[in-house]
């Protein structure tokens, strides 16, 4: 009889996926509410209000190197009781913002706090799964993440309907510190006093993230231009089709957690990479709401198998006490996907359409795929011993 379902469901698993629903959910609901503040309590416009996400998503990438150093070196659960403290500081510090140059400090801290967390909480799943579980610990991580930052912005909608701006702030603040009295409860975890490989960044998590990275770009720019894309095409409503996305990544990552690791990495981001490759030209050849339904289901499906797929791939053979610097490395290949990814398609959008756009993604999808056979697979192939 197999021993590895207790090993991964295990209290100290499940608090793990609980901290990081809270933490996220607390942090989503400060998302929808943060223009209207800019606007309408700080004089701001459109531009003050790109900037302060902007800076928001460059402090979390400019972190992310430090923050798997401390990971390694310090133990994982450091990282998410000062991430999770840092952020409850900044989201208290809203209720002082009184300019935008003020907020912009705190949404800076807010983003130092939140890669922290990520880091933390991600490299934490990993440590507590057996290694032929990994991708399946990896996705419930996820999806804790993406129903945290789905049902977050409904209760931020709620709070500000019914009370005020401070009420947002200090609830959202509430949410990260008890957080952080969840790290408190997990156990003293992997540290290091010497790391075996050097460097800001882990050279694991290169082709990887790349990988990665490239890939999702049609989903990055799912997110940023469906908007318009679907208004030109005659669908007025587009919730919808934001819904059946997360929805869809939600369902794959719950009920299929496991086919990373029974497929292996290298297979199930081909499966992934092909999905969002056929996903993104549906989408860019559509004609009407029921081809842009079903090529946004077939993108979403991708999205949820890539990232536990490529997890897998970087922390293969990666001793135990360096994985925290892994896991900082390759996600911060999303967060310049995310930050980069909309400027780009952007650019190729106000040239080409957004049809063409999408066709782009498709193909950057395509590369991926290419990528990930030629230059990713032949390392995964050489045998390997994790630590």
């Amino acid at each position: 009889m197999s021993t590895a379902a207790p090993s991964l469901f295990s209290r100290e698993f499940k608090l793990v996926v609980l901290g990081t629903w809270l933490f996220f959910a607390s942090f989503g609901a400060s998302l929808p509410v943060l223009p209207r503040f800019v606007v309408d309590e700080l004089g701001g416009g459109d531009m003050a209000v790109g900037f302060v996400f902007a800076v928001y998503a460059f402090a979390a990438v400019a972190v992310r190197p430090w923050i798997g150093r401390i990971g390694d070196r310090s133990g994982r659960r450091i990282l998410v009781l000062g991430g999770a403290l840092l952020t409850a500081v900044a989201l208290l510090g809203h209720l002082g913002a009184t300019s935008v140059a003020l907020l912009t400090v705190v949404r800076m801290l807010a983003g130092a706090g939140q890669a922290a967390v990520v880091v933390g909480f991600s490299t934490m799943a990993l440590d507590l799964a057996a290694s032929e579980r990994h991708g399946e610990a990896s996705s419930y991580v996820m999806v804790a993440v993406q129903l945290g930052m789905g049902l977050g912005p409904l209760l931020g909608e709620l709070l500000l309907s019914a009370g005020s701006y401070p009420a947002v702030w200090l609830t959202t603040a509430v949410g990260s510190a008890v957080a952080a009295v969840i790290a408190l409860r997990l156990p003293k975890d992997i540290r290091s006093d010497s790391l075996r490989s050097r460097g800001l960044f882990h050279p694991a998590a290169w082709r990887p993230g790349i990988v990665l990275g490239l890939g999702v770009l049609g989903f990055i720019g799912f997110l940023a231009f469906i908007p318009l894309y679907a208004a030109e095409l005659g669908v007025t409503r587009v919730a919808p089709l934001f819904l059946l996305g997360s929805g869809t990544i939600a369902v794959v990552r719950i009920f299929g957690a496991k086919l990373p690791d029974r497929l292996g990495a290298v297979p199930g981001a081909t499966v992934a990479l092909g999905f969002l490759a056929v996903g993104s030209v549906a989408i860019g050849l559509a004609n009407g709401a029921v081809v842009l339904a079903l090529g946004t289901v077939v993108m979403a499906t991708g999205v949820a198998i890539l990232a536990p797929s490529m997890v897998l791939a970087a922390v293969r053979g990666v001793p135990s006490d360096e994985r925290a610097r892994v896991m900082a490395t390759i996600t911060m290949f999303l967060d310049i996907a995310s930050a980069a990814g909309p400027a780009l398609l952007g650019v190729a959008a106000a040239s080409t359409g957004y049809g063409p756009t999408f066709l782009a993604a498709g193909g950057a999808a395509a590369l991926s795929l290419l990528l990930l056979r030629r230059w990713l697979a032949p390392r995964l192939a050489a045998p390997s011993v994790s630590g």
